[in-house]
């Protein structure tokens, strides 16, 4: 990807939603949301600390890209 940098804040949020997306699993058509139960088994074996605005943030980001790779065209 090229574009501007993230801010710094955002690197952890956007490498856990990386790997969080890696690992979702998918309906017949459409990527199903990210769990919290994966994004809690995300943090304790990664040792990776989220706040509430962190998961908040994910979810976000989840949002768009479910509506992205969903829409119909």
């Amino acid at each position: 990807m090229e574009g501007k940098p993230l801010p710094t804040p955002m690197e952890p949020i956007w490498s856990a939603f990386l790997s969080l997306n890696n690992s979702r699993t998918m309906a017949a058509h459409s990527a199903n949301p990210i769990t919290f139960e994966a994004i809690k088994a995300f943090c304790d074996l990664t040792h990776t600390p989220l706040s509430a605005r962190d998961v908040e943030t994910l979810q976000m980001l989840d949002q768009t890209y479910r509506g992205i790779m969903n829409s119909d065209g």
